[in-house]
């Protein structure tokens, strides 16, 4: 890994699930020597879009942030530009996004740091051992170029997914998975595990394979079985 002095933690879809979110960094007790990868979706559809940021601006001031962008960032950002694209924000989750800031809440509502905080939110983000990305991949196209669309909207299938061309595991979030279980292909994962829904908050240390998850009210889930995180950490340490 690139980063031996601390560790390296992706998190999945937040989607404004803050009990959730608060419950998953409390167990990880970051320090300033941690990373930690957003995969995006951290607003719309949980009912504490307005909070979530907040938490993230905290933790920014903690260890070192990676905002990944998702479909649902960059819904919100295109928001402000035409009355159409707000319309079909605020059919997407987006009405409950500014109803955590007022209600009935506007676009003007949103403060403007954290409109600085999703603009700055990156399409990938690729160590030297692993590529995370919001929701998934072209195999055979360098990260710099894969289609937007593909990094942010296009669902995993996992009988159509191959290898990156790198060969490093990808991390991807966006598809939800109805089970809460995470996808495990060995070269590519998905833990977008349907938080704000009827699942859990997933928080993975990709130097390890410890996992942390709590469901949408703040409940911890009971650790992963022993053989899951040794076959993660097994996938991560064949690439470090």
């Amino acid at each position: 890994m690139d980063n031996p002095s601390g560790r390296l933690i992706a998190i999945g879809d937040v989607h404004g699930c803050i009990h959730a979110l608060d419950t998953v960094i409390d167990a990880i007790a970051p320090t300033s020597q941690d990373r930690i990868v957003f995969l995006g979706d951290l607003v719309d559809n949980g009912r504490n879009s307005r909070e979530v940021l907040e938490k993230i601006a905290e933790l920014q001031g903690i260890c070192e942030v990676v905002l990944i962008q998702g479909n649902h960032e960059e819904m919100m950002l295109a928001a402000r530009e035409s009355e159409e694209a707000y319309r079909f924000w605020d059919s997407c989750g987006g009405a409950t996004t500014l109803t955590s800031y007022q209600f009935p809440g506007k676009l003007s509502d949103v403060p403007a740091e954290h409109w600085a905080m999703l603009e700055s939110c990156v399409p990938y983000y690729e160590t030297e051992d692993i590529i995370f990305t919001h929701a998934n991949y072209l195999p055979d196209v360098p990260m710099d170029r894969q289609p937007k669309h593909y990094l942010r909207w296009t669902l995993l299938d996992p009988n159509e997914m191959h290898p990156h061309m790198s060969r490093k595991p990808v991390v991807v979030g966006h598809t939800e998975q109805k089970e809460g279980e995470i996808v495990d292909l060995g070269f590519a994962m998905c833990i977008d595990t349907a938080c704000w829904r009827y699942g859990w908050l997933t928080a993975m240390d990709c130097l390890t394979g410890d996992i942390w998850q709590a469901s949408r009210w703040g409940v911890m889930r009971e650790p992963q079985e022993s053989s899951h995180r040794e076959r993660l950490t097994q996938i991560f340490a064949s690439h470090g």
